[in-house]
């Protein structure tokens, strides 16, 4: 799913996070105004307890609340220690509108992770 390289973009990026494994990095229903692409480590996905996705370096989350909503759709917990890059919502709207392939690879990792919580909700 990794169809572009969001580490080579982000790779001197100044708003890197770092988390210890086990750290909640977002959470389903609160307010939040930034999203992030995973440099290290690896995260969990998970939408009402169930695990929904792994995203892995280069891979993104929290995508959600910078395109409908300012609540999380989801929560995110470190499942190692990792590094994020973080993405506010005017440099989410600058990639946007600048790099066509970014707003792509937005809307098919929306698309697989939408196609995954419809078929946990039909279980």
């Amino acid at each position: 799913m990794n169809d572009m390289d969001l580490l080579e973009i982000f790779k001197d990026s100044e708003d890197v996070v770092e988390f210890p494994a086990g750290a909640v990095i977002i959470e389903e229903g609160r307010e939040g105004d930034l999203m992030y692409v995973v440099m290290e480590g690896e995260v969990l996905i998970s939408l009402k307890g169930r695990h929904l996705a792994t995203a892995s370096p280069g891979e993104i989350v929290g995508e959600m609340a910078l395109i409908n909503s300012e609540l999380r759709s989801a929560t995110v917990t470190a499942s190692t220690d990792c590094v994020l890059a973080s993405i506010d919502q005017t440099s989410f709207d600058a990639l946007l509108r600048h790099v066509p392939d970014f707003a792509v690879h937005v809307m098919n990792v929306l698309a697989e992770r939408l196609k995954v919580a419809f078929e946990m909700i039909e279980d």
